[in-house]
């Protein structure tokens, strides 16, 4: 009996998968969700190809995130807690390859829909590949490049190296300039919707262009003298001496920001008051500022606790004190702590106030870092331009990004939002303060730091990136730096490459590295 008890279920249970086999295969294909083979409207594309370069392939470039404490702007206090580690301990790299998948499903869905010609995808998309490698390389050095993304196609791609990927990035964009100038002089170019940065003004998207390529070019200043191929100089002189042809950024409002929104898109920071007193603000940072009476300590910072509870004036420069992010996390959280604490935190009224408040765009490329690259490159005699005119640029496009003036009232509050009084901005005594200092050494590293405080919460990597390849400013390193006391000259390798595609990884890896992925060794770009 229970022998046929359980036959009899064997039976039921093979009934009911036949019958349900048979109904999954008549259910019909859910028509609002796209398989492999359809085709996704270009504009849905493009719109979450532009918001992915926003925050990185691995979703750290977020204002206030770990960049900015990597990046030496903000220091946390209390590692596991909200604060999060100052630790310099990465090891494999995020990577961009999710990116180029859906550039190209980008370019081969615009193309059937629109052509070839003048159409406006298809050369955003080019610029987004470059994008994607430029991020990639100068994290970790050679990349597979011209083969990357073609999935069961070529699943080992070979590695290109990175003097061969910036001169193809430097050509591309040079041809991107050139479509763009056609799409824009021909009025029955196709229109490209989806575009959240410059809502398809082809111009627009020219200068953005032509300013990031001015980005890569001084990124390479190791590269200008020993590497003739990629014509550095010439390539900068071309773009700075011709704006009929290379259009540039004209002010801030040509900026290619990233605009936060109340209530679909936040700014990072709303509601995290908890984040209030678990962030401080970094010397490295606020150094640099309160040495020249720079009113931009008044967006970032509040006076220190002790300098409040001994009555010094809102407007003294001496009461907001920043962390030095090579100190251990412990060390630090003793010294912030009570009406004594020594260190000045994020201000609370810009930054944490929520939930409709919006403190400013997040600049991917913009204005002010164009003027200071056309300055340093004017200081290092590479252009005939005059390096103050640009450097005083870059410093008042910086203040108007933040709405100061002379004369400007900016509130003041205690760490946890509660005003404490007002003060005025002294924009004209600042001026005279960082007065260039020449085309020498002394000139470069104004430009270099006023860059630098110009990127807070901006711009992704680039002030990591410019402090390795020039030491300014000197981030801070030592004991809570990490078990060498040192800060990482790149990422190793992303894990799926080092594992899926080993042989053309370990081969990489040894004509760079002599073998080993060695996250302090120096690549081809910053030797």
């Amino acid at each position: 009996m229970k022998n046929f008890k359980i036959v009899s279920l064997f039976i039921f249970v093979l009934a009911l998968a036949a019958s349900c086999t048979k109904e999954f295969e008549e259910f019909p294909i859910n028509p609002n969700v796209a398989g492999e083979a359809s085709a996704v409207p270009s504009e849905y594309l493009l719109r979450q190809l532009l918001t992915d370069i926003r925050s990185g392939a691995d979703a750290t470039e977020e204002p206030f995130s770990v960049i900015s404490r990597l990046n030496q702007y903000t220091t946390g206090l209390t590692f596991p807690l909200y604060g999060g580690s100052n630790l310099y301990n990465w090891t494999q790299t995020g990577n961009s390859y999710p990116w180029i998948r859906n550039i190209n499903k980008l370019e081969l869905n615009a193309e059937r829909s629109l052509g070839r010609k003048n159409n406006p995808y298809l050369s955003v998309a080019k610029f987004l590949r470059v994008y994607s490698l430029i991020w990639l390389t100068q994290r970790v050095g050679d990349i597979p490049a011209f083969e990357a993304g073609l999935g069961l196609d070529n699943p080992t791609p070979k590695f290109d190296k990175q003097e061969d990927i910036y001169l193809y990035a430097l050509n591309t964009l040079e041809e991107v300039n050139k479509e763009l100038a056609e799409i824009a002089s021909d009025a029955t170019s196709p229109r490209m919707a989806g575009d959240i940065y410059f809502k398809n003004n082809p111009t627009a998207w020219r200068r953005a262009i032509n300013a990031y390529t001015l980005r890569i070019l001084i990124s390479l200043s190791k590269r200008a003298e020993d590497t003739p191929s990629l014509q550095v100089k010439e390539r900068f002189t071309r773009i700075v001496g011709n704006p009929s042809e290379y259009p540039l950024f004209r002010d801030i409002t040509d900026n290619m920001n990233f605009v936060f929104l109340p209530v679909t898109n936040r700014y990072p920071t709303q509601f995290l008051r908890l984040y209030a007193l678990e962030t401080t603000v970094s010397a490295t940072f606020l150094e640099l500022m309160t040495g020249v009476e720079d009113p931009r300590v008044f967006i970032a910072a509040t006076p220190t606790p002790k300098a409040v509870t001994e009555g010094k004036a809102l407007n003294d420069f001496s009461a907001y004190n920043g962390t030095d992010n090579s100190r251990p996390q412990g060390n630090l959280f003793v010294e912030s702590d009570g009406k004594n604490g020594i260190y000045s935190y994020v201000n609370y009224i810009r930054y944490l106030r929520g939930p409709d408040f919006i403190p400013e765009p997040y600049i991917m490329v913009g204005y002010a870092e164009m003027c200071f690259n056309i300055a340093e490159a004017a200081n290092r005699g590479w252009i005939s331009a005059n390096a103050e005119e640009f450097y005083l640029k870059g410093i008042n496009a910086s203040l108007k990004f933040y709405g100061l003036q002379d004369g400007t009232k900016l509130i003041i509050s205690n760490p946890t939002g509660a005003a404490l009084g007002e003060v005025e901005a002294n924009v004209s005594n600042f001026l005279k303060n960082i007065a260039y200092k020449g085309n020498n050494e002394e000139g470069l590293k104004q430009i270099l730091e006023q860059k630098y405080v110009a990127f807070w919460q901006n711009s992704g990597w680039e002030p990591l990136y410019q402090f390795r390849r020039t030491g300014i400013p000197a981030f801070k390193q030592g004991e809570g730096t990490n078990a060498q006391k040192t800060i990482p000259r790149r990422w190793q390798y992303p894990i799926r490459e080092v594992v899926n595609n080993s042989e053309n990884a370990e081969e990489a890896i040894k004509r760079q590295f002599n073998g080993k992925d060695d996250i302090f060794a120096d690549m081809w770009l910053t030797k």
